[in-house]
């Protein structure tokens, strides 16, 4: 489960095309920054992905990306070029297969290291797709799979990509596009795979004599789905809040992050908390083991027609971003080391921010208003200082304001869980029936090892 869009430059308040995404994994899916240098590589050279290698570039992009912490490929990420690209699951007619192969995250990332523009991207990530297919076991714990959608953006532009198999349709984006984890692209794509329409019709999903054009969406979406009303639900979420900020005006930063934390109908009820809709809004909130949550956020600025050599800067966010700021990262300078897949006994951002999360979500409606009002006034002061930088800013300075913005998110993690286990123990009775708070023992009993052995 996911939630991925984008706003073009001529949209974007800073002018710069942002690409933005929720990634929604299983509980205790700890998700980590991987930041892989530009390389040249020799002839009939591999690359090892997640399950299976396949035939090397002979040059690759430095990337920065987020990673399920037993994976290979990226769930988002951006290379060295300004291309970005995030990635939604979607189920069709076409059986997904758990067989050792490219995974979608597989497919984003090997992307990412080969193109340099969007247009590019959409040839490379589609001829990938045709040669090597896509398959695997999606989950850590679960014997799953999916097919994939995709938005691929630069500064100049962005496409759609939706697959089935090795079937895909693409659509050019034109403003700002959407999509979540339900097939979106219908007869209006601008690209089509050579058998996609072929088989739709031998497999019986497409009659030509009924006339009308080929409906993409409908030919390959599996219609029998059971998730299939919260994901659409999301994308309704997602595009309303798009369309409404697009009549208001240019879109700002600060919208983009207040889309994500987005509990649909929640936003405007002080007494909400996480339930059996927690499916079905963008900030997600599992209630239950098998159900997912999100478990890391992004929104990438891009270049655009007035700033274009401005650097790419990536917002980080951790687990749920309704409880965790944004923190500027730029891709050509470090990453922050706690952000980072650690080592035994190195230190763990996304753990400490989920296990401060757990505390609060015991009760979110009574413990959560104090941890939100402390991000956000945390998050006001990394923007500020962010757009106090000088135009042409160094690396050096760069990466120092990163470093100071992790520092203090973390330091404000520690805070809000010792202020939070107080407030509990001494103040707040917390309510035994809350629906995240519930199951909140029985994922900490399977919370598995996630650090890397000691080097």
């Amino acid at each position: 489960m996911c939630d991925t869009f984008v706003v073009l430059s001529d949209l974007a308040a800073s002018g710069r095309t942002t690409l933005a995404k929720n990634s929604d994994r299983e509980p205790n899916e700890a998700q980590y920054l991987t930041q892989a240098a530009a390389a040249d590589h020799a002839a009939g050279a591999t690359v090892r992905c997640t399950y299976v290698e396949i035939p090397q570039a002979t040059h690759t992009y430095a990337v920065l990306g987020s990673r399920p912490w037993w994976m290979w490929g990226f769930e988002h990420g951006v290379n060295e070029r300004g291309l970005a690209i995030g990635n939604e699951a979607v189920w069709s007619r076409v059986p997904a297969s758990t067989a050792p192969g490219l995974l979608g995250m597989d497919l984003l990332r090997l992307t990412l290291e080969r193109a340099a523009t969007a247009d590019e991207g959409l040839d490379i990530l589609t001829g990938l797709l045709e040669r090597h297919g896509q398959s695997g076991r999606t989950s850590a714990t679960m014997d799953t799979s999916y097919h994939n959608s995709f938005i691929i953006a630069d500064r100049g532009g962005a496409w759609i990509v939706q697959t089935a198999g090795p079937h895909w349709a693409a659509k050019r984006v034109a403003g700002w596009a959407s999509i979540s984890n339900v097939y979106s692209i219908g007869s209006d794509y601008d690209r089509i795979s050579a058998g996609a329409i072929d088989f739709a019709m031998r497999s019986g999903w497409h009659d030509p004599a009924a006339g009308g054009s080929f409906d993409f969406a409908a030919a390959y979406a599996d219609p029998d789905f059971p998730k299939l009303p919260s994901c659409a639900a999301r994308l309704r979420l997602s595009q309303a809040g798009l369309t409404k900020l697009e009549a208001e005006g240019k879109i700002a930063l600060e919208e983009v992050f207040a889309l994500l934390r987005s509990h649909g109908a929640g936003d405007d009820a002080p007494d909400w908390r996480p339930g059996a809709d927690g499916e079905s809004v963008l900030c997600m909130h599992a209630a239950t083991p098998e159900g997912s949550e999100t478990a890391a956020s992004v929104v990438m600025e891009l270049a655009g027609p007035a700033s274009p050599d401005a650097p790419v800067l990536y917002w980080g966010s951790l687990a749920s971003p309704c409880l965790s700021s944004f923190v500027p990262i730029w891709p050509d300078a470090e990453v922050p080391q706690a952000w980072k897949q650690p080592r035994q006994g190195e230190p763990d951002a996304w753990w400490r921010q989920e296990s401060m999360q757990r505390l609060v979500e015991r009760d979110y409606r009574r413990l959560a208003a104090a941890p939100r009002a402390i991000i956000a006034q945390l998050e006001r002061q990394t923007l500020a200082a962010v757009r106090g930088l000088p135009a042409h800013a160094g690396v050096q300075l760069r990466a120092a304001l990163t470093r100071e913005s992790a520092g203090r998110h973390g330091a404000a993690c520690a805070i809000i869980e010792r202020m939070t286990a107080d407030c509990a123990d001494t103040v707040i009775d917390i309510r035994a029936d809350d629906p995240r708070g519930a199951y909140l023992a029985t994922v900490e009993a399977t919370r598995p090892v996630t650090c890397l052995p000691p080097s």
